[in-house]
């Protein structure tokens, strides 16, 4: 009997709550959820050395109408040894601006996470063909290419 009334009682406090999923509440934007189509991660490394992390967006696709005559990124990294320089690439070029930005930003919100020791860049390069292999380099240390394709 006692058996029953265990089984009863699992039943019962389960069952009350299995019409309910977290996953109802959790609704994003369309802006949100192009940008999370949009976001890659790479870690920063030489060989095996791993001297950082970096997330880029890439911000044509999050907003298609306000980037029209360039590439535009959203770059959030971090580094070990800031001692180095860095610079951002796109397919074998450089970004032609860079702009450093405050941790609460307007893109901030597309990346997962922010924090007072990471640097956000808004990174700017040339209109480019339809494949985007985007870089970022420190010294002797760099990401793999996150490839990106534009929207058709």
């Amino acid at each position: 009997m006692k058996t029953l009334w265990l089984a009863v009682t699992f039943v019962v406090l389960f069952s009350a709550c299995a019409d309910k999923n977290a996953f109802e509440k959790f609704q994003m934007s369309a802006v949100e959820e192009r940008g999370a189509d949009s976001i890659f991660n790479s870690k920063i490394k030489d060989g095996k050395n791993v001297n950082g992390i970096v997330s880029v967006v890439y911000l044509n696709r999050v907003y298609p109408i306000k980037f029209p005559n360039d590439e535009v990124f959203y770059v959030n990294f971090y580094l070990k040894d800031k001692t180095q320089p860095f610079f951002f690439m796109l397919n074998n070029q450089k970004s032609i601006d860079a702009q450093e930005l405050q941790v609460n930003n307007p893109y901030a919100f597309l990346t997962p996470l922010q924090t007072k020791w990471s640097k956000y860049y808004l990174v700017k390069f040339k209109k480019q063909k339809d494949i985007l292999k985007f870089s970022f380099h420190n010294g002797s240390f760099s990401s793999d290419p996150l490839v990106f394709e534009k929207d058709e």
